[in-house]
């Protein structure tokens, strides 16, 4: 019975650490994404590579007088599927304003690095 209840225990404590990185993960995706959007975007967030994937102007979507509003920007449910210090993230951004929009599914790949969730990869479906 006892050794029941330690791996009960475990098991617990294995599912609120593995959601408590979820959250974390998933906050630093928004930061990601909300970042990725601007002009002089926080490169500590994500790779050149990244950035030019994600970011609008870059892509060839919208003219360079874009201005990111993020009051535009909706982030959806953030999946993140993690181990030890990397992760595959899947979410769904939509941007709409009165001059541009677009809705597309995003898939992340995060390492940890210096305290930060950094993207190093991203595939978008339009």
């Amino acid at each position: 019975m006892k050794k029941r209840i330690v791996l009960l225990s475990f098991i617990l404590l294995f599912i609120i650490a593995y959601i408590a990185f979820g959250a974390w993960i998933s906050h630093d995706t928004k930061i990601i994404l909300e970042e990725a959007m601007r002009k002089d975007a926080d490169m500590n967030y994500m790779s050149p590579s990244v950035y030019s994937k994600i970011n609008p102007v870059e892509r060839g979507l919208t003219s360079d007088g874009f201005e990111y509003h993020s009051s535009s920007h909706h982030i959806g449910f953030v999946l993140p599927l993690h181990y030890f210090a990397g992760s595959k993230v899947y979410v769904t951004q939509k941007y709409d304003d009165d001059d541009f929009g677009f809705r597309e599914p995003v898939q992340l790949t995060l390492k940890l690095k210096s305290g930060k969730w950094y993207a190093t990869k991203v595939s978008i479906q339009p």
